[in-house]
């Protein structure tokens, strides 16, 4: 997580912290990595005290900026979400494609095998069959 998100969450926390007491004390540690963390135990290295003051239960409203923070991050986040879409489907219809085509090359090379063939064509059957097979492994499913 980001300092900027863990920011954000620290702030909704706060907001939405039922307190029990007029004030409660929350502690704002920094990590070993630099990361922020509200707690309400004391710091096992480098933090701070902080007094919140009690809050009522109930809606309390974004402020503009955390409003703006949000919607660049929902707008980015469908943004990126549409891009493994596209993805996604272009990519699985062209597979199958790709291997039912060598599928049914292998299964003319079987036939002319069986069926019959030249002398000269032997070696370039069994080769092409080879290919296909190793094809098949490597990129498709069974």
């Amino acid at each position: 997580m980001c300092i900027r998100q863990t920011a954000l969450a620290a702030i909704l926390l706060l907001v939405f912290i039922p307190a029990l007491h007029a004030k409660e004390q929350l502690f704002r540690c920094v990590q070993s990595n630099g990361h922020l963390s509200f707690q309400k135990t004391r710091c096992v290295g480098e933090g701070s005290s902080i007094e919140v003051a009690a809050v009522q239960g109930g809606w309390v409203s974004l402020r503009p900026g955390e409003k703006t923070l949000l919607k660049f991050y929902r707008q980015r986040d469908a943004k990126r979400r549409q891009g493994r879409r596209k993805v996604a489907k272009k990519s699985k219809p062209v597979e199958d494609a790709s291997c039912w085509k060598k599928r049914k090359q292998l299964d003319a090379v079987g036939r002319k095998l069986r069926r019959g063939y030249k002398a000269s064509q032997g070696e370039g059957l069994r080769l092409r069959r080879k290919n296909y097979t190793e094809y098949l492994k490597k990129f498709c499913r069974k």
